[in-house]
């Protein structure tokens, strides 16, 4: 990947009571009495900032049934920089010290590493609970980014955000008593550190903890928790959103180029209860004549969470049913989390008393991962046991590359029976808490939303170790870097067309933050008040939505095959395959050029043409490569829309 360009040396220059550093176009005054710094491109100013601390105490709670956080901090009087000194001139730019107005002292590093852009450094010397960049916002600025925000608006101006605990629903089955306290906290999945202005500036937070907040109204305040580390932030202010995206993501990341199957049809179903039912839908689709490029076999299809081995109750001839249906042109996907239990009962499971008997057993392989220590651990050393949604176990430290080699090498067995994808399900840091223990020395403070891309890249290494140049890795989390590995797809949602109207804006979202290659499930995987399946009118709007997203992937708890509606349910759905599969070429050539520029195959009209103010907050339609533009109808019992 290209590194972004250098540009020219940078200038240091220090004179009486100030400090500036120039590289190009950027440059950056610092006045050190009273402290304030000041960033422009050209003769215009970027931002003028300063430093905030504070002290308090964390009372986030995680909602494990609907895997939603709800933050809260106490938190004490705010901190600042009272006066600066220089410790030391770089080579490009300039180490300081801050006087802070409760006595203690801060360490700032400032320095211009490449052509449009700032890097911040702020270490104090004592701990506090947050440390925070702060700048006056402009009264006309937009903000756009920060992975996928589930709301009916992309513009995140006048909202306090702390990622991972940033969803909530408030549709039309909330209850009334959950709306009063601003809905239920759902599963923030795919949140990024990234965000963008529309006054000249992008801002990525180079941080993996949890507690990340953007807070972007009159005043915008960046900001992470102490514990996580040094605050680093890297201020972008190339001369166009795209442009800014496209330094943003060679820093990270640029979305890979996948096969060709991985941008077509794939089909799911929560449970596949028996080999049959995989048969069912292989043959389903081509009784009705819709295309079909992949099925998903989703949780459970192993003796236990996770063995990486097929529960031969549950499918008797598995090498044989992924050989059929690869004969035909359809690949075999399975599923996967980063635990290993010691006990998958609580969890979805076949129904035949054999495999109700394996899910009450230990993993057979948990036994090994603890004697080599290959899991994540507490501060004593011993792995650290929890509770998700599948049963009781530990999850894979994947900074120990014994631990990754381990893991790998049992993804392998299974892809070497013709396997050539992973749903890399689960990997959200909100599992992680501060106080746990990694291989290379750090702690879930510093690394809990960084440890969902070693696992992306661990199961992306095992199939380009099988499969070189097919397979495929198909990722739930979100944060820095996971652009780059894979699909994402957006979590969980009710079958509703609120649901769905904030999907689309969330799609809007992931894209301004690097995600090219998106999915979701169509028809929501939930269903309709989480008790029966999709309508059929919202099926259809969901697969017309589908149709014009780079993977179309259909999945659902409840019986949501188009053939089991109506002959026009049927036509319909059949009409959005058809033409998502006839789009093939033009969205792969439009992920060729996500591969080599960042411009996001679904494409918010702030990228493309940022000079039209309606960009920054239309979340309802969105450009589809470079010529289309797609308008979703979103509205129960609408035929048209403007």
């Amino acid at each position: 990947m290209p590194a972004p360009p250098l540009g020219p040396a940078v200038t240091v220059e220090q004179v009486a009571g100030r400090v500036d550093l120039v590289r190009a176009d950027v440059s950056v005054a610092i006045v050190l009495r009273p402290f304030e710094l000041t960033i422009r491109r050209g003769r215009r100013v970027v931002r003028a900032l300063g430093v905030r601390l504070l002290d308090g105490v964390v009372h986030d709670q995680f909602v494990q049934w609907t895997e939603g956080v709800i933050a809260h901090e106490d938190l004490g009087d705010p901190i600042a920089a009272g006066e600066a000194h220089v410790l030391e001139p770089l080579a490009d730019g300039v180490r300081l010290t801050l006087a802070l107005t409760d006595g203690t002292r801060a360490e700032l590093t400032v320095t211009i590493p490449g052509a449009y852009r700032v890097l911040l450094r702020l270490e104090p010397e004592h701990p506090v609970l947050r440390l925070a960049y702060v700048w006056r916002g402009h009264p006309e600025e937009r903000f756009v980014g920060l992975g996928a925000r589930h709301g009916l608006s992309v513009d995140q101006r006048g909202r306090a955000i702390q990622l991972g605990a940033d969803r909530r629903y408030t549709g039309p089955d909330c209850p009334p008593d959950m709306l009063d306290v601003g809905g239920i906290p759902q599963g923030d999945y795919a949140p990024v550190p990234f965000v963008l202005s529309s006054r000249g500036w992008a801002a990525w937070l180079q941080t993996a903890g949890n507690g990340t907040r953007f807070e972007l109204s009159d005043e915008v305040a960046i900001s992470a928790r102490g514990a996580a580390g040094p605050l680093v932030l890297h201020l972008i202010c190339d001369p166009s959103p795209a442009a800014r995206l496209r330094h943003y993501l060679r820093l990270t990341g640029l979305p890979a180029l996948l096969p060709e199957w991985a941008y077509g049809h794939w089909k799911s179903r929560d449970v596949y209860e028996h080999q049959r039912d995989v048969e069912a839908d292989f043959d389903g689709y081509a009784d009705h004549a819709i295309p079909l490029d992949a099925i998903v076999i989703d949780s459970p299809w192993e003796t236990q969470y996770n063995t990486w081995e097929f529960n031969p109750h549950q499918f008797p001839d598995a090498p044989g049913m992924i050989g059929r249906m690869r004969a035909s042109g359809v690949r075999t996907v399975v599923w996967i989390t980063p635990w290993t239990n010691l006990e998958s009962a609580d969890g979805q499971r076949p129904p035949d008393l054999e495999s109700e008997r394996l899910h009450r057993e230990p993993a057979p392989n948990y036994a090994a991962g603890a004697e080599g220590g290959h899991f994540v651990t507490t501060p004593e050393g011993d792995p650290y046991v929890a509770r998700w949604w599948m049963g009781t176990g530990s999850p894979v430290d994947f900074t120990s590359p014994a631990a990754e080699a381990w893991w790998r090498e049992q993804a392998k067995a299974v892809l070497r029976l013709g396997v050539e994808g992973i749903k890399a399900d689960d990997g959200e840091g909100y599992y992680l808490p501060d106080e746990v223990r990694f291989a290379d020395g750090s702690t879930g403070a510093e690394q809990a939303w960084g440890m969902g891309l070693r696992y992306r890249h661990s199961m992306q290494r095992a199939l380009d170790e099988v499969h070189p140049g097919s397979g495929v890795v198909f990722g739930r989390p979100g944060w820095t870097g996971q652009q780059a590995v894979g699909i994402t797809w957006g979590g969980d949602q009710a079958s509703d067309f609120w649901s769905l109207r904030t999907l689309v804006a969330a799609t809007l979202t992931a894209a301004a933050s690097g995600f090219s290659n998106w999915s979701h499930d169509v028809g929501g995987y939930l269903g309709e008040r989480l008790v029966t399946r999709c309508p059929h009118e919202l099926l259809v709007r969901w697969a017309q939505f589908g149709c014009f997203t780079p993977l179309m992937q259909a999945h659902g708890r409840f019986e949501q095959e188009a053939w089991t509606y109506d002959e026009r349910t049927l036509r319909l759905y059949r009409e959005a395959v058809l033409l998502h599969e006839r789009l093939l070429p033009y969205v792969r050539a439009a992920a060729a050029t996500a591969a080599c520029t960042g411009l996001p195959i679904v494409r918010p009209l702030c990228l493309s043409d940022p000079s039209d103010v309606r960009g920054w907050s239309i979340a309802d339609a969105y450009g589809y490569g470079p010529a289309l533009w797609v308008a979703p109808v979103l509205e129960h019992g609408a035929r048209e829309r403007e």
